[in-house]
This record gives C-alpha cells, sequence and structure tokens, in this order.
C-alpha cells in the first residue's frame, strides 16, 4: 500500500510531472480578433508576471477544484517558458492581426499579467492583465481586461497554446475598448 500511495502523493503534488512545453510560433487557427479599426505607431512592449506569492513564474493557477483558493494562490500547470512570455506571445500575435507595422512607432504597450489560470471544474482558461499605454515613457492609460475563455462542453485544450484564447479574448477587449482608442487617437498619431 505504501508503494501506491507515495507515488501517487507525488504525481497529485506535481513533484513528478515534467514542465510542459508551449508553442510559443505564430502558428494556430483562431477566429480573428472582431474589431474595425486597425491601429498604428504601437509598439508591444515588455510583459511582466505578478502572481500570488506561492505561484512561480513559469506556472499558472488552478480555480474551481476543492482545495483550489479562489485568489489564485493554488499551483496549477508549470511551464518550460516563463508565463509572461506565453501570455506576451499570445497577446502580440492576436494583436498582430489589427496593428499596421510602422517605423519608430509613437507609443509602447506593456503589460503586467496579475493571473494566467485554468478552472478545472469546467475547463475555461483566464488571464488577468493591466495594459499600460505609454509614450516616451508618461503613461498615458491604464486598463485592466480579463481575458475568459469559455470552454465548450466537449472542448479540448492543447497544452502548448493553453493560454492562446484567454490571451487573445484579452486583447480584442482592449483594442475594442472606446477609451484605449481615444488615447490611441490622441497621443499616438504622428502628426
Amino acid at each position: 500500500m505504501k508503494k501506491l500511495f507515495f507515488p501517487l502523493v507525488l504525481v497529485v503534488s506535481g513533484c513528478a510531472v515534467q514542465p510542459q512545453h508551449y508553442d510559443l510560433s505564430t502558428s494556430g487557427a483562431f477566429p480573428p480578433i472582431q474589431t474595425k479599426q486597425n491601429i498604428t505607431n504601437l509598439e508591444v512592449g515588455a510583459f511582466k508576471y505578478e502572481p500570488h506569492v506561492s505561484i512561480s513564474q513559469n506556472t499558472i493557477s488552478h480555480l474551481g477544484c476543492l482545495p483550489c483558493q479562489a485568489d489564485g494562490s493554488t499551483a496549477g500547470l508549470v511551464f518550460t517558458s516563463p508565463i509572461s512570455e506565453i501570455v506576451q506571445s499570445e497577446v502580440t500575435n492576436a494583436l498582430n492581426e489589427v496593428i499596421i507595422p510602422s517605423t519608430n512607432p509613437e507609443c509602447k504597450l506593456g503589460a503586467t499579467i496579475h493571473m494566467a489560470a485554468w478552472d478545472v471544474m469546467d475547463g475555461d482558461s483566464i488571464v488577468d492583465i493591466t495594459y499600460t499605454l505609454t509614450k516616451q515613457d508618461q503613461i498615458k492609460f491604464i486598463k485592466r481586461v480579463r481575458g475568459h475563455h469559455d470552454s465548450g462542453l466537449f472542448e479540448t485544450h492543447k497544452i502548448e497554446r493553453f493560454l492562446a484564447k484567454a490571451s487573445r479574448k484579452s486583447a480584442e477587449l482592449l483594442v475594442t475598448n472606446n477609451e484605449f482608442l481615444r488615447e490611441l487617437q490622441n497621443n499616438c498619431t504622428k502628426t
């Protein structure tokens, strides 16, 4: 009995689980961002991950299970890449659909990721991000956006693109926000 119990404890605690590889490429078949306006003079800057203190830089949170905490302090899947790089890659992939590349962009979009999570009860993925629009190191706009992908009843997630849909939703909510678009127009257009 002890021989069976010890490996089970290791697997449940996550000690015996290898970190998962995350595909940071731009490949993937996702629905396009639903916006009618293209964005110019914007560069995607650095993202940082500031999760609950019990979560490492390469770990997402688990929500919805009996031992899981609602504040995102329950450690979930561990990835080989930092979560900041994963979410930045997914958001950049989404924004590349609406940003028109320009030389010497006027503004930069950075972000702080507060939580990247998976709800184990219903399979939903969630990212909680505060976006910061800056021009010459001056903050022009701050918006906290929670990207939530509501998984269908029989929808499956590929581990290697686990946060893609929630990150895309977050990016879509940002670029369809009228305040954000107004600040872009007022601060980031070249005269």
